[in-house]
């Protein structure tokens, strides 16, 4: 009776540690098999625009400027969206002077000029306290101060208080914008400069597309 309670004793001890050796076996490959999983989604989710940067460079007239940008969530949705005024209104537009009436062309860089301002005053704190957006805010910044402001400053006002007068006058009812515009007395100086600044707005969505497609 002694022998069999002892073979018992070794039967439920060999039983219990093969139940332990497996279950710790089992438990070493859903370990193995989670990590591998996680890995797996860190890898096909895995945000390269966090630690990738673009360099954009200019080299126009106007403005001659490298920089490196990161590519992250907030700069590519600032991008974006100057990008898209850029190239919806008449600004990253090639200018005809023949065609095109620079009343509207003012219109547009003006818009452009106040949402880029928009969408810096608008940055997270977040952007700010990691210094992220720093080098997108310096180039947005630099585009309206070197290549919009000092053109709008010196025709702008000028342009549209003669044009306003003009378009009052008999002599001038019936005619185009266009005829009346080319009678602007400094018509070819200001086409020039603007011509100048719409090279470099050209330049600038260029250069955003490319940090936007990271090509």
């Amino acid at each position: 009776m002694a022998a069999l309670n002892e073979s018992c004793n070794i039967m439920e001890f060999s039983f219990n540690s093969f139940l332990l050796d497996l279950e710790l076996k089992l438990s070493f490959w859903f370990i193995l098999l989670v990590i591998i999983l996680a890995l797996l989604y860190m890898c096909m989710h895995k945000d390269k625009n966090n630690f990738d940067s673009t360099e954009l460079k200019f080299n126009v007239k106007l403005f001659t400027y490298s920089c490196k940008i990161q590519r992250n969530y907030e700069n590519l949705e600032i991008a974006h969206k100057i990008y898209t005024e850029l190239t919806t209104r008449k600004a990253a537009l090639t200018i005809d002077p023949d065609k095109d009436v620079i009343k509207e062309i003012y219109d547009s860089w003006y818009a452009l000029f106040k949402i880029t301002r928009e969408e810096m005053k608008n940055l997270s704190g977040k952007c700010l306290r990691d210094n992220k957006s720093q080098e997108l805010i310096e180039l947005a910044t630099k585009i309206l101060n070197e290549g919009l402001r000092p053109h709008l400053t010196t025709y702008q006002a000028k342009f549209r208080k003669w044009y306003e007068e003009e378009l009052e006058k008999p002599e001038n009812r019936g005619k185009s914008p266009q005829d009346v515009q080319k009678n602007f007395p400094e018509y070819k100086e200001l086409v020039e400069s603007m011509k100048e600044v719409n090279q470099l707005l050209i330049e600038y969505s260029q250069q955003l597309h490319k940090f936007i497609t990271g090509k």
